[in-house]
């Protein structure tokens, strides 16, 4: 009689697994198609395409999920709305094209939320919000139609906003297939916009004087950035006056650019320094156009200058930075021969 019991309660249970949903199913009532057909682009884990046939706005499609994947349903020209699609769970959206209603969970909940705060935020605001949103969670794939929707399809995109943004992102984010042809295309904008010559500085000096970098002509030139903010390249400043001391004889001079925003913090903390060497400063900070031109991310940072206003390094301090320049002036006195 036992085994007539196991055997019963196997089947039972056999039945109750088998009965487990294992399908995702997205069901669609949208006004306003341009057409009947609907375009599909998997994106996670991985890159295909799929086509959903609507009639008059009604479709159902259906698969099984192997794992988490993210697709776009692609509405027109201009949206694509994705979709995240998880074993057992439905997502139905309706309305029209331009103002869907989205009921799902998850990832799916989320990006109706943000859509809902986008569509009534005012125009000059929703970069902000945008930003927000990304910085708030992560690890949200959301993160990645914000950064496609409202940075890629820019007419202008800022390439080093979308650089920043990628940074702080989670890796889970980073290593999706979109996200590495993503930063593979800004660090071939960036590098192609940081040019390898300086031509000028638009920075003013203590006594309010704009500064002009071919005043230095046939010197070398370390420029060197900081904030009075910033005690780690406060110290690194400190040290500079060794440096100068060293080649005071030859032709080399150090210009220092400070992202401070407040005037007299500037003054005060680069007073000691000021008849040794330039120290500049616009006040704007982290927007400042060389920092934003040269990508300088971090702070201390610096740039060495050839003689031409060439760059021929980057972030080199302390014995590594005086060897060099010795090395330099020493090949440049053997050619003057």
């Amino acid at each position: 009689m036992r085994k007539y019991i196991y055997f019963i309660l196997s089947i039972v249970l056999g039945i109750t697994g088998c009965s487990e949903k294992t399908e995702f199913t997205l069901k669609g009532n949208i006004q306003g198609l341009p057409s009947d057909t609907l375009l599909i682009f998997y994106q996670i884990p991985e890159y295909k395409l799929d086509t959903i046939f609507s009639e008059n706005g009604n479709f159902s499609y259906t698969f099984t999920p192997d794992t988490f994947t993210v697709f776009s349903l692609v509405l027109n020209e201009k949206e694509a709305l994705p979709i995240y699609a998880e074993k057992g769970k439905t997502v139905e959206i309706k309305g029209k094209v331009e103002e869907l209603s989205i009921k799902g969970d998850g990832e799916n909940k989320r990006l109706t939320q943000i859509r809902k705060v986008l569509h009534e935020t005012p125009e000059p605001y929703i970069l902000n919000k945008v930003d927000s949103f990304i910085r708030t969670d992560n690890r949200s794939f959301t993160n990645i139609y914000l950064i496609d929707k409202y940075y890629v399809q820019d007419s202008i995109p800022d390439y080093e906003r979308m650089e920043e943004l990628l940074k702080g992102l989670h890796g889970i984010i980073k290593d999706t297939p979109y996200m590495i042809d993503l930063q593979a295309q800004i660090d071939k904008q960036v590098a192609k916009k940081r040019t390898s010559f300086i031509q000028a500085l638009s920075n003013k000096d203590r006594e309010g004087k704009n500064f002009r970098l071919n005043i230095l002509k046939n010197k070398y030139v370390l420029i060197s950035f900081w904030a009075s903010w910033h005690p780690e390249s406060v110290a690194q400043q400190d040290s500079i006056a060794k440096l100068i001391q060293a080649f005071k004889k030859e032709d080399f001079v150090v210009v220092s650019v400070s992202l401070d925003y407040d005037k007299q913090a500037w003054l005060d903390a680069s007073d000691r320094d000021t008849t040794q060497w330039e120290q500049l400063c616009d006040f704007k900070g982290w927007q400042s156009s060389i920092v934003k031109n040269q990508g300088i991310q971090t702070l201390p940072s610096n740039i060495l200058l050839d003689t031409s206003k060439r760059i021929i390094d980057r972030n080199i301090y302390g014995k590594d930075l005086k060897e060099k320049l010795q090395l330099l002036i020493e090949q440049r006195k053997k050619k003057k021969k």
